[in-house]
């Protein structure tokens, strides 16, 4: 329903990730929020523009990020209906 994607990985990065899903007709549609350290202002950027419909930076607080999974979330039930 919804991924929560690091941008530092080993082999790919969450960018490259990003992309390859909003590619996939199977999986464009699926919200992707960037959770991840890098907080500054050209990560935020690319995050959005790669497709990211949200971005955390580390350390986060929990009940914010469970917010913001659940708008996300609440949007695409309203989207279907």
């Amino acid at each position: 329903d919804l991924i929560l994607l690091d941008i530092m990985m080993p082999e790919m990065d969450g960018y490259e990730v990003c992309n390859l899903l909003k590619k996939s007709e199977t999986t464009s549609s699926i919200p992707i929020i960037f959770l991840t350290a890098k907080a500054d202002m050209e990560s935020i950027v690319k995050g959005f523009e790669t497709g990211g419909q949200d971005y955390i930076t580390k350390p986060f607080n929990s009940s914010e990020l469970i917010a913001r999974v659940k708008t996300q979330l609440n949007s695409r039930i309203k989207n279907y209906n």
